[in-house]
């Protein structure tokens, strides 16, 4: 079988640029060993745009030939003639093809494959790409990689096709455990200058955007500094690969840098060269603690959960798939923003507080195991077949409505989080409505004192979603 696949973001053939082309990498490798011919067509980047190979006789050939706009965050800021060119490129591959796959759900010309079954996996519910996707695309079948993201799909695109809900799957992301282990640091110790053995090292392997945390983990390092008297605390920064650093990311960058200047705490942050997927386990097993402190919604966040899997706490904020993936008592979880419970909950694992290890293992082989994540993608791609076009359907809302708390809120006491706001709101009503049951209708806010006004206000900032 042939299969065709796309991908937004540049592929190249020795480095990885993030979870989404990690995975991308293990399903097209796993359905070439199964025999199938796999291509992939991808933006052109700089440094790679020959055709080549991922591994030799490994059937999946890349193509680096889509002129998107690079470096994120605006890949389709380009002429129509160079959009015409795209489509023409891939209508052309597509013609001899038998399943298309798209990866993160970013191809948005859902006429290009009308002709044969289509796979789409959405790996975020933020990007612009992925989220105008989930409304226009029109799949045979759809990928969510957490039950989180599988329910802010069901939530928003779903409302208006209810067939899209008919048609996903849930497989969650996998973690090769051969891979991600505890593993000896020390020769990555000495290339990075560190001592693991007398310092506190805290690791934020993530790529340089504000939500994923770097001004929390200033923070928080400037609490440990200053008001707890850590002297031997080291930050370990990975830089972002040259040609992916935007004007916006060396700005970032800039003001991140001056950020700590300000808090006095320059000396105790290192940057590092960005390291190739197979470093990755040395370097979750050089720190003490992971940090993914920010407020993007992440639909999975590999980071964290390959960091447990090399036994190094990870310490989340309470946002997005974070919240409900792992119970509470396999990761530690802070409220996002809340610098002085995240900087405590270091001290408390630097003082020696473990996680039961045996049982972190055991969730994440059942939860993410690797095998069953490529085999089930394999199974999906394979036996996709077309199926009717999906259709626009507005519901009729009426009184009797039932009503849950939207996937992207969660209620603290009087106060609501909105996953796409990043803030904290007073919902002492709201809580107070809610607090005798998870559903309600408009019914029941009106008849328990909730005026007409105040139950529109609660649509309007999508606090509550309907309940099909």
């Amino acid at each position: 079988m042939k299969i065709m696949m796309f991908s937004i973001n540049p592929l190249y053939p020795e480095k990885v640029t993030g979870g989404a082309s990690k995975h991308l990498f293990h399903i097209a490798l796993h359905l070439g060993r199964l025999g199938h011919q796999v291509e992939i067509y991808c933006a052109k980047s700089d440094s790679s745009s020959e055709v080549f190979n991922w591994g030799e006789g490994s059937n999946v050939t890349i193509y680096p030939a889509l002129p998107f706009s690079l470096p994120f965050p605006q890949p389709y800021a380009i002429s129509g003639a160079d959009l015409g060119w795209m489509t023409e490129t891939l209508s052309i591959a597509l013609a001899e093809a038998d399943r298309f796959y798209i990866h993160d759900g970013e191809w948005l010309l859902p006429d290009l494959y009308n002709h044969l079954p289509t796979v789409v996996s959405f790996r975020d519910n933020i990007y612009p790409e992925s989220v105008l996707g989930t409304f226009i695309g029109k799949p045979d079948d759809v990928i969510c990689v957490s039950p989180f993201s599988k329910s802010v799909i069901e939530a928003t695109a779903g409302r208006f096709f209810p067939q899209l809900r008919e048609r996903m799957w849930l497989v969650h992301n996998g973690i090769d455990f051969n891979e991600f282990s505890p593993r000896d640091p020390s020769v990555l110790a000495q290339e990075l200058g560190v001592q693991p053995d007398e310092e506190l090292i805290l690791l934020h392997p993530h790529r340089p955007e504000r939500g994923k945390g770097l001004p929390e983990t200033i923070r928080v390092a400037a609490e440990l500094v200053h008001r707890h008297h850590i002297s031997n605390l080291m930050v370990l920064i990975p830089e972002w690969i040259d040609e992916m650093v935007s004007t916006a990311e060396s700005a970032f960058y800039q003001e991140m840098v001056q950020l700590m200047d300000e808090m006095g705490v320059r000396d105790r942050f290192r940057f590092f060269p960005w390291l190739s997927n197979a470093r990755m386990p040395e370097l979750y097993s050089l720190g003490d603690v992971t940090l993914s402190l920010g407020n993007i919604v992440e639909a999975f966040g590999n980071v964290a959960y390959e960091s447990l899997a090399c036994h190094t706490p990870s310490l989340v904020s309470r946002v997005g798939v974070h919240r409900t993936l792992l119970p509470e008592d396999l990761i530690y979880k802070v409220p996002f923003g809340d610098v002085s419970a995240a900087a405590e909950q270091v001290l408390a694992i630097h003082k020696g507080q473990t996680l039961p290890w045996d049982e972190v293992d055991a969730f994440l082989r059942k939860t993410m195991d690797f095998d069953r994540q490529v085999n089930a993608y394999a199974e999906i791609i394979v036996n996709s077949e077309k199926r009717a076009r999906l259709e626009f359907s507005r519901a009729k809302m009426t009184e009797d409505q039932a009503f849950c708390l939207a996937p992207w809120c969660y209620l603290q006491g009087e106060r609501l989080y909105h996953d796409f706001r990043g803030t904290f709101e007073p919902a002492s009503d709201l809580h107070g409505l809610l607090g005798r049951g998870t559903q309600i209708t408009q019914k029941d806010a009106l008849d328990r004192g909730i005026s007409p006004d105040r139950w529109q206000v609660w649509l309007e900032n999508t606090w509550l979603v309907p309940v099909w």
